[in-house]
């Protein structure tokens, strides 16, 4: 018993120090794969329609996005966080489910993340998630509500000083346009 208070704790003081140094200087920099944008017409999915896959088998969704993979191809990544159990405490596992963006149906693949970079990178999109009263995909579609397209990317971030979700889309005419969504 007095381990896992233990280990909560210092858990606990660990992630207040990663968030409160993370916000106080910038959210992570973080900008779409531009190479996957004139690829989007080829997408046999939506981000929308990812995330709802997602979100439905994973839980809650804390970023989405096209990007190019390993081979050049369009692919879809979204990353769900899920509970887990150790030591009889919970903890957040966050995953990026993968897959071919151009082939219907969309086949995914996990990986449960576990190095530095991606559990900091989670953890903040977590935290402004967690701040605000709507999921990924509402954000996603305000944001087409506002400007008709393909989204292509939606990770959550600050608006000056104020959590939202970066959003981007392609417009008809080819044009990117970057959208932010107050998450409350």
């Amino acid at each position: 018993m007095r381990r896992t208070l233990t280990f909560s704790v210092l858990f606990l003081a660990a992630l207040i120090f990663v968030l409160s140094s993370a916000l106080a200087s910038s959210p992570p920099r973080r900008t779409p794969d531009a190479k996957a944008v004139p690829l989007l017409g080829t997408a046999k999915i939506s981000l929308v329609q990812g995330i709802k896959l997602v979100q439905a088998k994973y839980g809650p969704v804390i970023e989405a996005k096209f990007e190019l993979d390993d081979s050049g191809a369009l692919s879809l990544s979204v990353y769900p966080v899920t509970k887990g159990l150790r030591t009889n405490a919970e903890f957040n596992v966050f995953k990026e489910v993968s897959g071919p963006a151009a082939k219907s149906p969309w086949k995914q693949s996990v990986e449960v993340f576990k190095d530095r970079e991606h559990l900091t990178r989670s953890s903040f999109d977590l935290t402004i998630m967690q701040l605000g009263s709507i999921n990924l995909a509402t954000a996603v579609q305000r944001a087409l509500a506002e400007q008709p397209g393909i989204a292509y990317w939606a990770i959550p971030t600050l608006n000056g000083k104020q959590p939202a979700i970066g959003v981007y889309i392609r417009s008809s005419d080819g044009k990117s346009h970057h959208l932010f969504i107050p998450v409350t």
